[in-house]
């Protein structure tokens, strides 16, 4: 689990580095997240960065459909669109990234303010 923990720390601070501009709105970080994905494991597959793409929007939309206010927990929407980019390529199962949210969630303060 510490593999995962490294991973999503190092794409994490990237990201935040990437919106420290100001020029991309916090919430809409977790868009950068298949950006990420494709850049850290050389991906080349316009297909598959599609899927994704269309995955992670729905999931967050869904998200703030149910709760506006999550809207202010960019870091987690980040995390878990970045992760869930791995169940799409097929390298985890979906058991395993609860997993992995898990041990993340309990490492990093992705609520914070």
């Amino acid at each position: 689990m510490e593999k995962w923990l490294i991973e999503v720390k190092e794409a994490l601070s990237e990201a935040l580095k990437a919106i420290s501009s100001g020029d991309i709105p916090k919430e809409n970080m977790y868009q950068l997240a298949s950006l990420f994905y494709a850049k850290r494991n050389h991906m080349n597959n316009d297909s598959l960065f599609e899927a994704m793409n269309h995955e992670i929007d729905e999931q967050v939309k869904s998200d703030w459909s149910f709760d506006p206010n999550s809207k202010l927990h960019y870091k987690f929407h980040f995390v878990s669109s970045y992760l869930i980019c791995f169940v799409i390529a097929g390298k985890i199962d979906e058991f395993t990234y609860d997993q992995i949210m898990d041990f993340v969630n309990q490492k990093l303060d992705l609520f914070e303010e």
